[in-house]
């Protein structure tokens, strides 16, 4: 919740749901696949001080940054190897200092990256 706006993840259509916190309907973004404003089971969903949109998306182990709107912006992959790789996001918080902290079911790790 950001002021008077909420964002609920709708996993089983695999898209991100604007509301008010009446409840009123305001907007949706996303769709089945994995390609740019695509989702495979979103499953946590925060706003961060700048106003983006942070969502991590489950099966396509990554998490995606978008502007209010739902255009990406940024993707955080897990898929890679090093020191980035984690499988299966599902939570997901913020910080004082802004930093994304990123739980990883299937790697049984909390990742921690920079908002930039």
């Amino acid at each position: 919740i950001k002021g008077d706006v909420m964002y609920v993840t709708n996993n089983g259509n695999h898209r991100i749901q604007k509301l008010t916190t009446g409840g009123q309907f305001l907007l949706k973004f996303g769709h089945h696949g994995s390609g740019k404003g695509q989702f495979n089971r979103p499953i946590s969903v925060i706003v961060d001080q700048r106003d983006r949109i942070l969502v991590s998306d489950h099966k396509n182990r990554r998490v995606v940054i978008l502007n209010e709107a739902g255009t990406s912006l940024l993707t955080i992959n897990g898929n890679v190897t090093g020191l980035h790789t984690f499988q299966y996001p599902t939570g997901l918080a913020l910080d004082p200092q802004g930093n994304i902290h990123v739980a990883a079911w299937g790697s049984n790790i909390i990742k921690v990256f920079t908002p930039e």
